[in-house]
């Protein structure tokens, strides 16, 4: 694949054009059960073009390390023109992003976040309790889905007895993370009534929190702001979806991505086990290495450069987030599992639109893997398959035996 010029001006792009015509201009194809089971050979060949590559349609595809992380602190560089208008919260730029940013952040704040900390290994053991006999449980649909959902309406402030109705709304909406051309047309209109239920119940519940505040994030969206500004009816059920969603699927995608590479690498596991306290150096790794966001797109704001390279205002950026984590000329030996190292990965974002649910990702992470790394899991023999999705990367089961109760060495 040769690079060729970019003579891209202004332009507004919707967020579908641009994702499925990145997809579709890379020198592989995207939907095919090898890239699918391991994307990483394929970002390799692409980086072989060099650390950004011009695609035919002026598109940019960046897998270099230091480029991605130019872009992603770079201000010039944005969301706004990827269809992306002020219904969406938190999918805005500075100085706009940072007041609404500021609005929602204290449920997400460290102190708050680690208050939840107990709760959440409450959850985790009484799950994992739940095991039977046999020792036999699907990871993400046992485990992974029942915390990501319990942790994230807790914060949200969905109440107890309406949580088990969520898991089929969330699991379209989190379909949605692919552009519409990539999806076929029966995703799509799940996708399309999930939305349109999901904001009719919303409705309700910012209704509620109207006439009795909580300290939960609706409370504190519908509540005014410092400044007296209210949001909009549209912008809150955008900035609740876009959380509820970010909060959910990336933490079920790290906790089954993470203990599927932790069992190929058993000494990392047993690392893990024999010495919890570096749960939070493991999950960093593991973020790393199959991180649950393969793919973030920027546009250039206003003329620009990606460490000297020229940007026209209008062009399109692909920041490849799984091919820059395993760049080889930040990390030694990128496509191995190495949890004693402490990396500066890109899975979670940069600058101003760093995942402001991270922190809660990570702790259900740790937690989980914490907890399972104790009962000595080993795979089951069903070979795993990954969604079929092109932004997030996650394993559709996870069968594991856990081979030992709570406190007792396996026999």
């Amino acid at each position: 694949m040769k690079a060729e010029p970019q003579t891209m001006g202004t332009r507004t792009v919707e967020s579908t054009v641009v994702a499925s015509g990145f997809w579709d201009q890379l020198p592989v194809d995207v939907r095919s059960p090898e890239f699918r089971a391991d994307p990483y050979p394929f970002f390799d060949l692409l980086r072989g073009e060099g650390p950004v590559v011009r695609l035919s349609d002026g598109v940019l595809a960046v897998t270099g390390y230091r480029e991605c992380l130019a872009v992603l602190a770079d201000t010039r560089f944005g969301m706004r023109p990827l269809g992306m208008d002020g219904r969406s919260l938190l999918m805005t730029d500075p100085p706009e992003h940072r007041r609404l940013r500021s609005r929602v952040a204290g449920p997400f704040a460290a102190r708050a976040v680690d208050r939840l900390r107990p709760a959440i290994s409450h959850r985790v053991a009484a799950l994992i309790s739940r095991v039977g006999p046999s020792g036999e449980v699907d990871v993400i649909e046992h485990l992974g889905v029942p915390l990501a959902l319990d942790v994230i309406c807790a914060v949200v402030g969905m109440p107890l007895e309406e949580r088990p109705a969520w898991f089929e709304a969330l699991s379209c909406l989190a379909a949605g993370f692919d552009p519409e051309a990539l999806l076929d047309d029966e995703t799509v209109a799940r996708v399309t009534c999930a939305r349109l239920d999901f904001a009719r119940y919303l409705g309700g519940l910012f209704e509620e929190r109207r006439r009795r505040p909580a300290g939960d994030f609706v409370s504190a969206l519908v509540r005014p702001g410092p400044d007296g500004s209210l949001l909009t009816e549209e912008q809150i059920i955008a900035g609740v979806s876009q959380l509820v969603v970010a909060g959910f699927e990336p933490a079920v995608n790290l906790i089954a991505n993470g203990l599927h590479a932790l069992l190929r690498h058993p000494d990392q596991l047993a690392r893990l086990r024999e010495c919890p306290r570096t749960a939070p150096d493991v999950v960093e790794e593991l973020l790393r290495f199959e991180p649950p966001i393969q793919l973030v797109p920027r546009v250039a704001l206003r003329d620009a450069d990606i460490r000297g390279l020229p940007v026209t205002e209008g062009t399109v950026v692909g920041l490849l987030v799984g091919a820059a984590n395993r760049d080889p000329d930040v990390y030694a030996d990128p496509h191995r599992l190495d949890t004693a190292r402490v990396p500066q990965h890109l899975s979670l974002g940069w600058g101003e639109h760093f995942c402001l649910g991270a922190r809660l990702v990570r702790v259900q992470a740790q937690l989980t893997l914490t907890a399972l790394a104790r009962r000595r899991p080993l795979a089951d023999d069903e070979p795993v398959r990954y969604k079929a999705s092109l932004i997030s990367r996650g394993l559709e089961r996870l069968p594991v035996v856990l081979t030992a109760t709570e406190g007792q060495e396996p026999h």
